[in-house]
């Protein structure tokens, strides 16, 4: 008797294991576990992908007006660039007056110095009064020589 009942009982255990495996099936369940899941961090990566797209948009319509500013400024640039290629040759004919200018303050200078001192003493050469008879700078007695009366044209 007890062998009708051990086996009783076992078949009662296994029909009640086979039941609750036929009623929950657990590869079922496993699965609607991971496709749970799965949509969950779908929806947080969805949440996270809305967040980043409008940091994306931001970033986007940045770039875009950063664009449109290097567009001017490379504008700005050409013609930069073109109004220099005008003033250049301004420049130059500047710099050529500017030592023409030179040169003529020179030769003013020159002839006021002549205008001042007529005379200039032979062994230095420096330029003296006509009132001195000897050199102030380097003691030479000073010779008068006859006034020559010399051309503009030959004086040049």
């Amino acid at each position: 008797m007890a062998y009708f009942w051990i086996s009783a009982a076992a078949t009662i255990i296994l029909w009640g294991i086979t039941c609750a495996i036929a009623f929950e099936n657990p590869v079922e369940t496993f699965l609607n576990k991971i496709l749970s899941d799965a949509k969950k961090q779908s929806a947080v990566e969805t949440q996270l992908l809305e967040g980043k797209s409008e940091l994306l948009d931001a970033m986007f319509e940045t770039m875009e007006s950063d664009n449109e500013i290097l567009a001017q400024v490379k504008d700005l640039m050409c013609n930069v660039r073109a109004d220099v290629k005008e003033i250049q040759p301004l420049s130059e004919s500047m710099e050529k007056i500017r030592t023409e200018l030179n040169s003529l303050k020179k030769e003013i200078k020159d002839f006021e110095v002549k205008l001042k001192y007529p005379n200039v003493c032979l062994a230095c050469g420096k330029p003296i009064l006509p009132e001195f008879k000897i050199c102030p700078y380097c003691g030479e007695n000073i010779k008068l020589l006859p006034e020559k009366i010399v051309a503009v044209s030959e004086y040049r």
